[in-house]
């Protein structure tokens, strides 16, 4: 099974397809917003990496941009930084924390901001794009940010955790919630493949049918 680089943010979201495929070491392209790549292993020995600024003022679609942008170049400072308050403190309650892989194999779109009617929340819809040698393979996400005073930050996400099903939200804010939602994906994909190997062989030594003349 390989999971989608896109959400392993090391709370173990990563379902949404089995493959073997190996990935082409190609950057990917998309929309970004202005960010600059941390500095690491630049000597600076138990330092942690700090986030990328991203202004209070900056818009749904650019905060998902830059949490993408960090996604790809594996930056987990970041990517935690663009979280909701409340995401980040449940997060840690139950011990998990953004610690993600780079993916310079992907790319991404993002789309304009769906703006909630009471201002509070915003939809982004995206497009990630994962290149691989024999083909690419593409996902949309729809993130779901809540207003703070910091500025926009995620909240969730929704997308197709099982395919050809419905798209599901993974809420942040509720670990417990998403991680169930993730065993209930992984194990609706490994019961075809169980189910397959239980079933008997076709005969290989039958008696040929006797045609009547």
């Amino acid at each position: 099974m390989r999971y989608l680089t896109l959400v392993l943010l090391a709370i173990a979201i990563g379902f949404a397809g089995c493959s073997s495929k190996k990935a082409v070491d190609s950057a990917g392209t998309g929309a970004s917003v202005n960010t600059a790549t941390a500095q690491r292993g630049s000597g600076q020995a138990n330092v942690a990496p700090q986030p990328l600024a991203v202004p209070a003022s900056a818009s749904p679609d650019q905060v998902v941009a830059a949490f993408l942008n960090a996604l790809r170049s594996g930056d987990s400072a970041t990517t935690e930084s663009l979280l909701t308050a409340k995401a980040r403190q449940e997060l840690a309650k139950h011990s998990l924390s953004v610690d993600v892989q780079s993916a310079p194999n992907a790319g991404y779109q993002v789309r304009p901001a769906e703006i909630l009617a009471d201002q509070s929340g915003a939809h982004v819809k995206s497009i990630w794009t994962e290149k691989f040698a024999d083909g690419d393979e593409t996902y949309e996400i729809v993130w779901a940010l809540r207003r703070q005073q910091d500025g926009w930050r995620l909240a969730g996400m929704a997308m197709e955790l099982i395919p050809g099903q419905p798209m599901q939200y993974l809420n942040f804010e509720d670990p417990a919630d998403m991680l169930h939602k993730k065993e209930e994906a992984i194990a609706s994909m490994q019961r075809p493949a169980v189910e397959t190997a239980q079933q008997p062989p076709p005969p290989t030594n039958a008696a040929p049918q006797r045609i009547e003349r």
